[in-house]
Parts: structure tokens; C-alpha cells; sequence
């Protein structure tokens, strides 16, 4: 019994393998996700440095009163609101993308019911596993890659606040920040490239849809 449901955990994952795209170009495919949370780290972080300075070593100090690096500031975090809204298209297709697999089963996609009746066939804590390898556990390191851009788009942000008046140790942690963002975005990109297949498995197996 315990070799059957091991076969069909096995089994489980080959098909999820099976709908990874032939091609992936994990490296663009993690400068592209570093340049987005990139752009709104700036301006999420941006906005609290324009409305409360004081967060990014400035004592004291209140909006538009800092002179120039406020302007620069605004103009920064306007730039990456435009490219968002140009993009917002795209945006919105990533959301209901993240949010399909919750919402219903994703039936069209091929393998995906061998799939299904494989994983229903594993114990629960093959399942459970299943969820952390496939599901789970790549989004927890895409929201830490999500989180090191952010600490990048700080360290730029408290430059321009600091008049670019700062330590050699500013650029080289934003730099580092960013290094390991593209790095980890790189590293979950192949199982990135099947969560959405792998979440919508494990939603019909675990709690099923209603409906």
C-alpha cells in the first residue's frame, strides 16, 4: 500500500513536470520579476518616503521640506506609476492568473485530471508534501525575492532623501538586495512555471471547488 501511494505521489509530480513549457528562460524570467517588484518597492516605499520622510534616516524632517530629493522623489515614484499603468493590463491578467487555481478547477489544461486522481490517490502527508514542494514552498521564496527588491528599492530611496550623502555600504546592500532577489526569482522560476497547474491539482484533491 505504502509503495502504491508513493508510485502515485511519483506519478503526481510527472505530470506537473509534464506541463512545464518546453522553454524557459529562467534568467529573463527572473530579471523581469525583479524589475517589477522592483518598480513597486519604489513606489509603495516611495509614497512613505514622500508623505514621512523621517522613516528613512531623516529625523525630524516632513514631506517636500527636504528640497530637491523630494522632487526627485515624486518623480521617480510617477515614472514607475506610469509604467504600471501602461502595463495595468498585464497586471490584472497576473492577478486573476494567481487567483484562477482557488476559483475553479483547471480542466482544459492537458494531464490535468491524471494528475488529480494521482495526488487524491496519496496519503495526507504525501499530499502535504505535494502542496509544500509545488505550491507552498515557491511562493514563500517568491515573496521573499518580492521582499529583497523591496530592501533594494530602499536603499535607493534613502539615497535620494540622504542628497546621496551616504556610506559605501548604501549602494553595495542595494546592489546585494537585488542580487539575491534575481537569484532566488531564478531558482523557484521552473516550479513558478507550473504553480498555477500544481495549486488547481492540489485545491481539487484537498478541498475540492464549490459549485
Amino acid at each position: 500500500m505504502a509503495l502504491d501511494r508513493r508510485r502515485a505521489y511519483s506519478d503526481a509530480v510527472s505530470w506537473v513536470r509534464l506541463a512545464r513549457p518546453d522553454r524557459i528562460d529562467k534568467s529573463r524570467f527572473a530579471f523581469r520579476s525583479f524589475v517589477r517588484s522592483f518598480f513597486a518597492g519604489v513606489i509603495a516605499l516611495g509614497l512613505i518616503g514622500l508623505i514621512t520622510p523621517s522613516r528613512f534616516g531623516s529625523p525630524g524632517a516632513t514631506a517636500f521640506r527636504s528640497g530637491w530629493p523630494a522632487y526627485v522623489l515624486l518623480g521617480l515614484v510617477a515614472l514607475c506609476t506610469l509604467i504600471a499603468l501602461v502595463k495595468r493590463k498585464n497586471i490584472m491578467s497576473l492577478i486573476q492568473r494567481l487567483r484562477e487555481p482557488w476559483q475553479r478547477p483547471l480542466t482544459e489544461r492537458p494531464n490535468y485530471e491524471d494528475a488529480a486522481d494521482a495526488l487524491a490517490a496519496c496519503s495526507e502527508r504525501l499530499q502535504s508534501r505535494f502542496a509544500v514542494a509545488w505550491v507552498w514552498g515557491p511562493m514563500v521564496v517568491a515573496v521573499i525575492a518580492v521582499l529583497f527588491a523591496f530592501s533594494s528599492a530602499y536603499f535607493l530611496i534613502d539615497a535620494i532623501l540622504q542628497r546621496f550623502v551616504v556610506g559605501w555600504e548604501t549602494p553595495i546592500l542595494a546592489a546585494v538586495n537585488a542580487l539575491v532577489s534575481i537569484i532566488l526569482w531564478r531558482a523557484v522560476a521552473g516550479r513558478m512555471s507550473t504553480w498555477r497547474f500544481a495549486a488547481s491539482v492540489y485545491k481539487n484533491v484537498s478541498t475540492g471547488y464549490l459549485g
